[in-house]
């Protein structure tokens, strides 16, 4: 089997055509069991098809989860981003002539780009509003509640969760291919291995030979 061109899931099924065909067929497995490929052989090939499409499986639902968590994380972040940034307006006005505010808050820095940064500027911006009293007093009259603020920071801790999440569900996926990629070599070895026994056991009936996939030239 010429694998150059094919994709895991062509892969998996011409493997089950070698595979499963020879189990069900007297004929091949009368003719490749006095070669060493008796059924109990032959299931051990089953055996790693079986992991192998699991594992391809267990792959894409990794990776499915990796697109999830991004999407959450995305979309958590934008929200608290957006509300930060408009509470850091309001903070701009609120604390135009209070030098110490504008210096503790980072009122007048750049904004953070990177996850790190953006979280640490962040949730410092929030928590040291939540420290002062006078600070949450003057932002009270602007319609801000020390809730509010609490419900923003959380937020912000939510986010950092997303990102950490990410993270994780990279590594499970990285990991799940890795071991897919282990497996379907090992079933690659095993249906290679056969494909020269078949050819042996079977040369003189063709018809058998493309019953397991196995291209017969002439």
């Amino acid at each position: 089997m010429n694998t150059s061109d094919l994709t895991i899931e062509e892969i998996l099924f011409q493997s089950g055509l070698r595979i499963n065909n020879s189990l069900s067929d007297p004929k091949i497995l009368n003719a490749v069991s006095p070669l060493g490929y008796t059924e109990t052989k032959l299931n051990e090939g089953a055996s790693l098809l079986a992991d192998a499409t699991t594992l391809v499986e267990t792959q894409k639902r990794e990776y499915g989860e990796v697109d999830a968590a991004q999407t959450t994380y995305e979309t958590d972040r934008k929200q608290a981003h957006s509300n930060y940034m408009n509470m850091l307006a309001l903070c701009k006005v609120a604390f135009k002539k209070d030098v110490k505010a504008i210096s503790v808050l980072d009122l007048t820095g750049r904004r953070a780009t990177t996850i790190s940064g953006w979280l640490k500027q962040t949730s410092g911006f929030y928590r040291a509003l939540l420290d002062n009293e006078e600070w949450k007093s003057v932002l009270a009259g602007f319609g801000q509640t020390e809730d509010t603020l609490n419900a923003q920071l959380a937020a912000i801790e939510a986010v950092a969760a997303a990102s950490e999440m990410v993270k994780k569900e990279k590594g499970d996926a990285q990991n799940a291919t890795q071991e897919r990629d282990v497996k379907i070599e090992g079933l690659l070895d095993w249906v290679s291995d056969y494909e020269v026994i078949a050819r042996i056991a079977l040369t003189d009936k063709p018809q058998l030979l493309e019953k397991l996939g196995i291209v017969v030239k002439g």
